[in-house]
């Protein structure tokens, strides 16, 4: 009979089982999902139908990362053991490569992209979970590029390039390169210890914004002091707010008197260049 791709697709999302396996199933029961799941289950494939449900809460992030762009992806498993298996491992770093390699800039670029000689990354993906035993779940991936100048990156991790939280950081500069490398790793690393939620006081969520300023102003009235204290008190509470949550505004963790700002404007004298730090991108295992 011919085979209806669909139908496939969908025994192979609530199995978590390779193409072929799926497809054999299908031929021997006329294209009936229902039964083929039960087919499966009768032969020990199928765990089966029950993976799609399972939450896959570890896994890795891996990082490939070149002169002027940088990758981050995100592949999820049920356990810290198979996240350990030299298996695993390998497909995850296989799939960071291939989304280097094809500029993939979504998770649906990655899963449509070409793996090798099985297929996709896909259907890689679902080989895995057959081999492996556990569901797979692709989940996140970012990109970054840095026409001018670099794209630097750090992922904490006992392993190269792979571990449970990353960050990409992009410096626009003409200075040298190798230096602005080190100076970005230096921030990657900042950025995994104190998670900022914006590059500037700019980018932060305007409606978040207010909503912390109006918090503040309650806080603060309750203390009864003349209108211009007031806010000098508030503008205080602000400038700590930013310090927490700006990336530019915080203190750097290697030297906690000075902020990223000061860094990056002291650093420019090693590179004999102004330094822009123009965007970052931070990637937490599960979050």
């Amino acid at each position: 009979m011919k085979m209806n791709l669909d139908s496939v697709r969908e025994l192979r999302d609530r199995t978590g089982l390779g193409l072929s396996d799926c497809k054999k199933a299908l031929e021997e029961c006329n294209g009936d999902i229902k039964k083929a799941i039960d087919k499966l289950r009768t032969i020990g494939l199928a765990k089966a139908d029950k993976k799609v449900d399972r939450v896959t809460s570890d896994g890795l992030i891996a990082m490939h990362l070149n002169e002027n762009c940088g990758i981050l992806v995100e592949l999820n498993c049920e356990t810290d053991f198979v996240a350990r298996n030299e298996r695993f491992i390998e497909l995850i770093s296989n799939l960071v490569s291939v989304a280097y390699r094809e500029r993939c800039t979504s998770i649906d670029e990655l899963k449509n992209a070409k793996y090798e000689d099985v297929g996709t990354v896909q259907e890689a993906i679902m080989n895995g979970t057959s081999v492996l035993g556990e569901k797979l779940e692709l989940s996140k991936l970012c990109c970054l590029e840095a026409k001018d100048g670099v794209v630097a990156g750090y992922v904490h991790g006992d392993m190269c390039n792979l571990g449970k939280i990353g960050a990409l950081v992009a410096l626009q500069s003409s200075g040298d390169k190798s230096k602005l490398q080190e100076i970005g790793k230096q921030i990657a690393m900042h950025i995994v210890a104190m998670k900022p939620e914006a590059l500037s006081i700019d980018d932060l969520d305007q409606a978040k914004l207010s909503n912390e300023r109006s918090i503040i102003e309650e806080q603060v009235k309750s203390l009864n002091k003349p209108e211009e204290v007031t806010r000098k008190i508030v503008d205080g509470r602000m400038t700590k707010y930013y310090e927490e949550v700006v990336l530019l505004e915080q203190k750097f963790i290697r030297d906690d008197k000075m902020k990223v700002s000061d860094f990056i404007k002291l650093s420019e004298s090693s590179v004999n260049s102004p330094i822009k730090l123009s965007d970052y991108k931070l990637l937490i295992l599960g979050n």
